[in-house]
């Protein structure tokens, strides 16, 4: 969980600038579950699992954003008491660790998305 709230406060600490600042904790919580998800579509793909999610290849595009959108809900609900907006705001970490904090959630951002690539090469299947 300690992870988890760090994780947070980078990505809150991101957004807090610029275009994002208005919507920053919505935007942490959309950075979050995307990373999360990340992951659920890798043992997704290793496990052979897509045919447990309700997709068909004949449903319309709206129809798939909607399921999507609902597959969705509850991850952000937990995210949204496990992570709550004061706690982000209240936190402060040391320079040096948010430094390191950013080039290891890059790297690990980096690595995921290549992982993912690599899992989909050596484990083809029909999506």
């Amino acid at each position: 969980m300690k992870t988890l709230k760090f994780t947070a406060y980078l990505f809150y600490r991101y957004y807090s600038r610029g275009g994002t600042k208005d919507i920053a904790y919505f935007s942490t919580l959309c950075a979050l579950a995307l990373l999360i998800m990340l992951h659920f579509f890798q043992a997704l793909l290793i496990f052979h699992g897509f045919s447990f999610l309700p997709f068909s290849r004949s449903d319309e595009r709206v129809m798939t954003y909607l399921k999507s959108i609902l597959i969705s809900i509850p991850l952000f609900i937990c995210l949204f008491f496990a992570v709550k907006k004061d706690d982000l705001k209240s936190a402060e970490y040391s320079d040096l660790k948010v430094r390191r904090g950013y080039y290891l959630l890059i790297s690990y951002i980096v690595l995921s998305v290549a992982a993912l690539f690599l899992i989909i090469i050596k484990f083809p299947q029909e999506l």
